[in-house]
């Protein structure tokens, strides 16, 4: 089982090294931030897949259907050998449903290699991903982040995270990826923790 950064420790250097997170850092305490088990990456995956430009509730509905058409949790082998009209049971789209069969087999042909996720780098998890139809790069950071807790995250495609530093820099419009990189430089190699702080506000 993969042990949770030190955040503590990225919080110290976050105060010391980026003032303007100071007040969010005191008002939500400690993160609680810890790594998946290895086994729900990919169904943590798919629900990013299903979920695209889906309300929340919607896609959340759709993965619980397919958890209980397919089992919990869920695997390659069990997306790959499933009908695809039992998935599209579940209210994906047939569309969505070619890119989790895609996935899976990439999965089990070793395209992907989950297995080795632990000793890879942020940029080669992200490589094997993006490759993959139906998983971008909001995906693949939303995973890097959430699922493995790498502590130099920044999702630039975030619509929340482009808009807390729009705020908290005073910009004028909302920024795009290369400027978020160079205004939010500073934070490294915390980035992630930052962007956990900037999501906690409502």
């Amino acid at each position: 089982m993969l042990t949770a950064p030190d955040w503590a420790l990225g919080s110290r250097y976050l105060r010391e090294n980026a003032p303007e997170l100071i007040p969010f850092i005191e008002k939500y305490g400690p993160c609680n931030l810890q790594p998946e088990a290895p086994e729900k990456y990919f169904g943590t995956l798919v629900t990013g897949i299903i979920s695209q430009q889906l309300p929340p509730d919607v896609s959340l509905a759709m993965v619980k259907r397919l958890e209980e058409t397919v089992g919990t949790p869920i695997t390659p082998e069990a997306i790959a050998s499933a009908a695809e009209s039992d998935l599209c049971s579940c209210g994906i789209m047939p569309q969505k449903v070619m890119y989790l069969k895609g996935f899976a087999e990439a999965v089990l042909n070793g395209e992907v290699t989950m297995d080795k996720f632990a000793g890879m780098t942020d940029s080669e998890i992200t490589k094997q991903l993006i490759k993959i139809k139906g998983l971008g790069q909001w995906t693949a950071e939303m995973f890097l982040l959430l699922a493995l807790c790498r502590t130099d995250i920044a999702p630039t495609a975030d619509f929340i995270f482009q808009k807390r530093v729009k705020e908290i820099f005073n910009l004028n419009a909302m920024p795009k990826r290369k400027q978020i990189l160079e205004l939010t430089e500073h934070w490294r190699p915390w980035r992630s923790l930052a962007v956990w702080y900037l999501w906690q506000e409502k």
